[in-house]
């Protein structure tokens, strides 16, 4: 299989990140409060599973998971202080339930089931231990790991462990490389155990250089393993441009990589499936990369879901007031406006930098320059898409296949105009989304119209049948009743008739008696 080593489009950014700080890690101690948020479709279907004043222990469940929603754990062990609903529009425009968990600083667990012999277990019984672990596409999709296997069986040859962070900044799966090389390999060997994989595939930029030993170090004497260095470029880290790099194929439009055969994961992903199976540990904490703007200041943390912002950064004596806060890679991530915003099982960074430095430029006319159509690694046409996005052509953005834009934003980067390309391809995707969804349930409701329509003259249909029934049944019941009456009226007149042959041989058999007696007496 020809190996291409790289893809389209992209960009090469400063690295902005060091090899000696994202070797160590560091432990944050626990803050007081906790803010879990848990979906609010979970809460409609009634799925919060604790009460205000209630003491959970670290691992145990505070909301059941629902189709694509992923249970929640309580991160550590104290009281339920809280349960309300709120909506943060800086975030995802969607109201969540957010349950405060006061720590009572014990940390007790709830009591965790090792799962070592996971092989003598049905594949079904592991994915559901995964699932109940609370496992998600750590690498910021947030997609079920269940779901995701469970699709993959007998579909995939090929295990790819993407480790590629091309974002500047964060360096959290490099930390987690160097630090957990061999739990990663184990994590590996449980996915291969379920899929039936012969083959993994682990990719890491070629900038990780210990993390690389490291892992090169852990898989040395397994039969199966390869590990491979990718070119450090943006967006390296999106399963297209992985597989293209990997493979050199494309994963057609529409499509997932288990279509070509091949399931990915992301390293952090992988860490937390042996964690869940090996450990018995639900889903509770993961490594955060904490940076500034120069990355003169970068460690890594192992941070525990549901922690505030304001808690990482008060603890590493950064003042937040004079800081402006993204949440996530500095290209993808979203900038925070409440500092008491949790860490989310999808959160690899925190950057901080001078709120000074963060200049909102006018947004300029597009001269048709056409860089963002140079740099797109999706081979779109941004500019074309930017004119129907902004007056509203859902068709002839989805006739340019916008669906395809995996929102890395390099067009937003290069862009000369300083024109927010993703935030406008972002809400155009939602429009399309939230029309495809109206066609959807307008077609899905006229089936089930239809539907009903059928049932409803199918039971027209039986009544008549049943109605003609009963009344050829009532003509063959009145038919019999004659032929019933004419039968007994033939066995009546049958019946006098014999009596009438019967009362005759009787006279005549009296006659002949009296005529037999009358000789007797003439012979005396």
């Amino acid at each position: 299989m020809r190996k291409s080593n790289d893809f389209d489009g992209g960009i090469d950014f400063m690295s902005m990140k060091s090899n000696q700080t994202s070797s160590k890690l560091n432990v944050l101690n626990t803050p007081k409060i906790f803010t879990i948020l848990v979906d609010d479709v979970v809460v409609i279907k009634n799925k919060i599973v604790v009460n205000i004043g209630q003491i959970v222990l670290r691992g145990q469940v505070l909301a059941l998971g629902y189709k694509n929603i992923a249970p929640m754990h309580s991160p550590a062990s104290g009281l339920i202080t809280q349960i309300t609903n709120e909506e943060f529009k800086f975030f995802s425009n969607k109201r969540y339930s957010v349950i405060n968990i006061q720590s009572d600083g014990k940390d007790r667990w709830i009591n965790r089931t090792p799962i070592h012999n996971y092989k003598d277990l049905s594949v079904n019984k592991i994915i559901q231990f995964i699932y109940n672990a609370g496992i998600v596409g750590l690498g910021g999709a947030g997609f079920l790991s269940s779901k995701k296997l469970k699709y993959s069986i007998k579909k995939v040859h090929t295990l790819v462990v993407n480790a590629a962070e091309s974002e500047p900044y964060v360096t959290s799966d490099d930390c987690l490389m160097q630090n957990f090389a061999t739990e990663i390999v184990q994590g590996c060997q449980i996915v291969m155990w379920i899929l039936k994989i012969k083959f993994v595939l682990i990719a890491i930029e070629d900038d990780k250089h210990l993390a690389y030993i490291k892992v090169h170090d852990a898989i040395n004497h397994l039969s199966g393993f390869e590990i491979r260095k990718i070119k450090k470029k943006y967006p390296s880290g999106s399963s297209k441009q992985l597989i293209k790099t990997l493979f050199d194929q494309e994963i057609p439009s529409g499509k997932h990589s288990i279509h070509l055969g091949i399931i990915l994961f992301n390293v952090a992903t992988i860490f937390s499936i042996k964690r869940a199976i090996l450990n018995g540990e639900p889903l509770t904490e993961r490594i955060v990369t904490l940076s500034d703007k120069d990355a003169l200041y970068q460690k890594n943390f192992l941070v525990r879901i549901g922690t505030p912002v304001k808690h990482i950064l008060l603890e590493n004596n950064i003042n937040f007031k004079s800081n402006s806060i993204i949440l996530g890679g500095p290209i993808t991530g979203f900038i925070v406006d409440n500092v008491n915003f949790p860490i989310l099982k999808t959160s690899n960074s925190v950057l901080f930098l001078k709120s000074s430095l963060l200049k909102y430029e006018l947004e300029q006319p597009c001269i048709r320059c056409t860089m963002c159509s140079r740099a797109c690694p999706m081979n779109l046409l941004p500019e074309q898409l930017y004119f129907y996005s902004k007056s509203r052509d859902h068709d002839k953005s989805k006739e340019y296949s916008i669906q395809e834009c995996i929102e890395c934003g390099i067009c937003e980067q290069v862009c000369p105009s300083n024109i927010p390309l993703l935030t406008y391809f972002r809400k155009e995707k939602l429009k399309i989304n939230k029309i495809i969804l109206k066609e959807n349930l307008s077609t899905k409701f006229k089936k089930l119209f239809l539907s009903r329509q059928s049932r409803l003259r199918s039971l027209e249909s039986i009544n008549e049948n049943i109605i003609l029934s009963n009344s050829i049944l009532d003509k063959k019941f009145e038919e019999n009743l004659i032929l019933d009456k004419k039968i007994e009226n033939l066995i009546t007149n049958k019946s006098q008739n014999i009596r009438k042959v019967e009362l005759e041989a009787a006279i005549n058999r009296a006659k002949q008696k009296q005529k037999l007696n009358k000789c007797l007496i003439d012979r005396q």
